[in-house]
């Protein structure tokens, strides 16, 4: 799934946003509650004083009751990042589910309203999970400030005993209707309990934009729990089959009947599964993580893992559990085996995973020549061994330590796939931080650290009294956030704290070890839970992606204080090189004038129902089986293994990147647009005739499901792009204006396509 590649037919210029034609398509019809509190991207109220006006609240070790004039400050800043938001390329979302209790909890989501998400998730939370929309709040000065960009009040949430509730199923309902429904990219599932026993379960989860293959990547959640049970929550029934003899062997585990409101399928380990002893937490949860990430990938082979989320819960945290999921989708590292580096502030570090190239030999000399790590034996005093390799270690920061580590694999060739932490309570610190880290090799050039930046936001501490109180809203004291570089990163840098600046009210106060601190002013709390974390945690995102061009990593958070209150972010992006430029994202027009249709045939191979009864604008379908053949023998025949002027050799690539001898079309899709189609229609009006087209895509043999749909002067040529862009197409067509904005004009403003795909697998990429 490297390569977004679409095939189209072309009349005209095929009712594209830049032709007269387009320029008569009816407005995009009002949201019925489109006065509801919402951010977007085109729209908002201006700011009513200059952006450079906004003045910095002082930081103080003191937190407070935010003040008339705090507040209007907070205002104008969210005020401001509307500008930003019109210029949106890759958006992210992030929807927090928070269950307090039993049918009791909270839904929020945080990011920009791009591809009408909002008003999906609306219809969804409330058709679906029965929720109520709450008043989130609005962005005028004489109101409370927004912790998020819509509220829902969600009585879905169950609980059960041994800490069991259905936070892992309503995650993957969430995310089989984000991505397989509205095809939004699942990035990371984050999450903790905090509460004094844990009770009370917060899940954080992040959505990237919508990529085509999201329509057929289906999703598996396991949580393995150290109370002795195992869930898996998921839809593929054919896969949770092999799964299901694996468990049963490998875990000994007997499924339990009765449970379904809480996960699609329950185990109980066999006795002695789950292992813990000591007084320093010691467990055996990492090592059979890691080896259940390797088993999945030898069984299920176009399976891979998308991401880890660890817990603690009960008095102490000493109850473990770890939810990974993984996605269908033919990842080309599924063959290369998983390493976990788990550091524990108790003052252990414990490897686990397969020996794979000499990692480690390798790993065992940095981490004595480079932390001053000593080795000890895996089972210590006992018999058993609940890892791989062991070393005892003077715990150092976790951010530096994370970082240092990410350096160091990747200059061997490896990369960082997950990464996830927690507290628990050991002899002698009630808040003893973990922190796992998991690694792949062949991600990454041997030799190569790509720039990493690392992030740590903490919220800082406020006031008992205040906590108490829900309606009212503090400023925290002493929130903080750190920031750590690996590799060349100082002109991202800049421009960060220049944002950070503006925005956070970041102001810089050392550097030490390599981290540098700022103040900030810029968390709030109401109540002991609610607070903008996750706000901002958007807005760093949004940043580092869309203006600066990263790639998001990964994202975990860890609760600190009495009740886990005390909330610390880490963020980690990576640079993987220039990237061209993508246009922004616009709105898809769903209006349809019903006057302009009478007469007019839509094509006999639609499907989609709500679209021929013109109830539905547009439709994104997956191509049959016959489609998919018909398109893999175009490929086939018209690919030329030949280096032209707009492929990379591989001297220019830094490492080796043999070009393929093969495109392999794993899924396909077509779009049903009852408004192009009009529109298309209407250009093929003023086609005369006369010039039939040839193209090497007809004369592959066994396409003729695909042919015979094409009318005189139409043909089916490829245009290369990226998957944003592809689905930016599917939705509303070519545009005009965007022509050059990533790879030139050598024939003037139009629409590039080539007859063979080899060419226009150049200006692909994912």
């Amino acid at each position: 799934p490297r390569f977004a590649t679409g095939l189209g037919s072309l009349a005209g210029l095929m009712g594209c946003s830049g032709s007269a034609a387009a320029a008569d398509a009816p407005a995009r019809a009002k949201s019925v509650d489109s006065d509801m509190p919402r951010r977007e991207t085109s729209k908002g109220d201006s700011p009513k004083k200059d952006a450079s006006s906004i003045s910095r609240m002082s930081c103080t070790s003191d937190a407070s009751e935010i003040t008339r004039e705090q507040s209007q400050w907070h205002h104008e800043r969210l005020r401001k990042l509307l500008k930003l938001d019109e210029s949106t390329k890759i958006p992210f979302l992030l929807v927090e589910l928070r269950g307090c209790g039993d049918k009791h909890g909270f839904v929020e989501i945080c990011g920009k309203d791009e591809y009408g998400v909002y008003d999906a998730l609306d219809h969804f939370l409330q058709s679906e999970w029965h929720c109520g929309k709450l008043d989130a709040g609005d962005l005028r000065g004489d109101t409370p400030i927004p912790f998020s960009d819509a509220l829902y009040k969600w009585d879905h949430f169950v609980v059960g005993n041994d800490g069991m509730s259905n936070m892992g199923m309503a995650t993957m309902q969430l995310v089989d209707f984000m991505c397989n429904t509205l095809c939004w990219t699942l990035g990371v599932i984050n999450g903790g309990n905090v509460g004094k026993l844990g009770e009370v379960r917060e899940q954080q989860v992040i959505f990237k934009a919508p990529h085509p293959m999201n329509m057929v990547s289906g999703h598996i959640m396991i949580e393995l729990r150290s109370a002795g049970f195992i869930e898996v929550c998921g839809t593929d029934r054919k896969d949770m089959d092999i799964l299901h003899f694996h468990l049963t062997e490998a875990f000994n585990a007997t499924p339990v009947a009765g449970f379904e409101k809480y996960c699609t399928r329950l185990y109980q380990a066999g006795e002695g599964i789950f292992k813990e002893r000591g007084s320093a937490g010691e467990n055996n949860l990492g090592n059979i993580t890691v080896r259940l990430c390797d088993t999945i990938f030898e069984m299920l082979s176009v399976w891979s893992l998308v991401t880890m989320n660890g817990g603690n819960y009960g008095d102490g945290g000493t109850h473990r559990e770890q939810q990974l999921v993984f996605r269908c989708d033919y990842h080309p590292l599924r063959a290369a085996p998983h390493l976990m580096v788990e550091m524990r502030q108790a003052g252990y570090i414990e490897v686990c995973g397969q020996d794979f190239d000499g990692i480690y030999e390798k790993l065992g000399a940095f981490l004595k020549d480079t932390w001053g790590c000593s080795s000890a034996s895996a089972g210590g005093m006992f018999k058993e061994a609940f890892c791989d390799l062991k070393y005892k270690w003077e715990a150092k920061d976790m951010m530096v330590s994370t970082s240092e580590l990410t350096a160091f694999f990747h200059s061997l060739g490896w990369q960082m796939q997950v990464c996830s932490q927690g507290t628990i309570k050991v002899r002698g610190n009630p808040e003893s931080r973990e922190q796992q880290v998991l690694f792949r090799p062949g991600a990454s050039g041997h030799g190569v650290v790509e720039p990493h930046i690392f992030f740590e936001l903490y919220t800082g501490e406020g006031l008992d009294n205040l906590y108490e109180n829900e309606h009212k809203t503090q400023v925290l004291a002493n929130q903080h956030m750190s920031i750590r570089c690996e590799g060349e990163c100082a002109e991202a840098l800049a421009q960060f704290e220049r944002f950070a600046g503006e925005f956070l009210g970041a102001a810089k106060d050392k550097v030490e070890n390599g981290v540098i601190t700022y103040t900030t002013d810029c968390f709030l709390s109401r109540g002991m839970y609610d607070n903008n974390l996750g706000c901002w945690t958007m807005r760093i995102c949004d940043f580092m992606v869309d203006r600066l061009g990263w790639s998001f990593v990964v994202c975990n958070v860890c609760n600190f204080g009495p009740a886990g209150h005390f909330r610390e972010q880490q963020l980690v992006f990576r640079f993987d090189g220039e990237r061209r430029e993508i246009p922004p994202v616009r709105s898809a027009n769903n209006a349809l004038d019903w006057t302009l249709f009478p007469g007019l045939d839509f094509p006999e191979y639609w499907t989609t129902k709500d679209v021929l009864c013109m109830k539905k604008t547009h439709e994104t379908v997956s191509c049959g089986q016959d489609e998919v053949q018909a398109l893999q023998s175009m490929f086939d025949h018209t690919f030329k293994r030949i280096l032209t002027r707009d492929r990379v050799y591989e001297y220019q690539l830094g490492h080796a990147e043999e070009m393929p001898y093969r495109l392999e079309v794993m899924s396909a899709f077509r779009s049903e647009h009852a408004e192009l189609h009009r529109r298309f229609e209407e250009r093929r009006k003023n086609y005369a005739g006369g010039t039939p087209m040839k193209a090497k895509t007809s004369e592959a043999p066994d396409v003729s499901v695909l042919t015979r749909r094409l009318k005189s002067g139409e043909a089916l040529l490829a245009h290369g792009t990226n998957p944003s862009s592809a689905m930016g197409i599917l939705k509303t067509g070519f545009v005009l204006n965007h022509a050059g904005k990533t790879t030139g004009t050598m024939f003037g403003y139009g629409i590039y396509l080539a007859e063979c795909v080899s060419k226009s697998d150049e200006y692909a990429r994912d």
